[in-house]
């Protein structure tokens, strides 16, 4: 009886070890919802989604995400042993220093938003510090434009969200506001409202997104695994096969 639970018990080791060996390592991302580039309810949850899907496969890693509002995103991201890091991020000098920021892994352009049948006029930014604009949380706007809202030299009114800020300014309770221009279109694709809804044709910025893991050695390591993979990727093939997808 005792040689039959050894050989039971050496055959689930065996049957164990090979599950592992088979099983890919895990990537664990917050993230937050924001269509195109990432949802629960988009195609493979959103272009970044899918390209960081493909880069962690490529990498030998399965990715996991878990969407929450903003703010939560970055804490859980930074700090929730339960997560890697979090994504996607843009690129700056202070978010440098707080974590292991990936190769580029996308390019977001943001620009002011406002009623057509209100529009505001402007050059330069400083043009802007009459209005105050709706922002999100957290979120970074280039930065000339973070830098005049530091000094307080532009106005801003806080949201949660992009949505947020969509619905007010649909609704005349701010004037302008910040926001991505992908973002923006697939809203009022699928909410309504690009009729009465203008994009300005000057950017306020133009900036990379990337993936935020954490600042240790282990967040270190999984950075430099992505990154390798990240560069023998076609990520332009990757974009343009998800816009396909969506197009339907």
């Amino acid at each position: 009886m005792r040689v039959l639970h050894a050989m039971v018990w050496a055959a689930a080791m065996v049957a164990g070890s090979v599950y592992a060996q088979a099983a890919p390592k895990l990537i664990r991302l917050a993230t937050l919802e924001w269509p195109p580039y990432t949802g629960t309810l988009l195609p493979q949850d959103g272009l970044s989604t899918r390209v960081a899907t493909v880069v962690a496969k490529a990498a030998g890693f399965r990715l996991v995400t878990a969407s929450f509002e903003w703010a939560s995103t970055v804490e859980k991201g930074e700090k929730d042993p339960n997560f890697d890091g979090y994504f996607p991020e843009y690129y700056t000098k202070e978010r440098e220093q707080n974590c292991h920021l990936s190769q580029a892994m996308g390019t977001s352009v943001l620009g002011l938003a406002t009623l057509k049948s209100a529009p505001i006029s402007w050059t330069a930014l400083s043009d802007l510090s009459n209005a105050r604009l709706g922002v999100v949380d957290g979120y970074s706007n280039g930065e000339e434009f973070d830098f005049l809202v530091k000094e307080k030299r532009q106005p801003v009114e806080v949201a949660p969200s992009d949505a947020v800020n969509i619905n007010k300014l649909k609704a005349g309770k701010i004037k302008g506001i910040v926001i991505d221009k992908n973002v923006l279109d697939y809203t009022l694709t699928h909410v309504g409202g690009a009729d009465r809804i203008a994009f300005s044709s000057r950017p306020i910025a133009e900036l990379s997104l990337h993936v935020c893991f954490k600042r240790t050695p282990a967040g270190l390591a999984l950075r430099n695994a992505f990154d390798a993979a990240l560069k023998s990727t076609d990520r332009s093939k990757v974009e343009a096969d998800y816009s396909k997808l969506i197009r339907g």
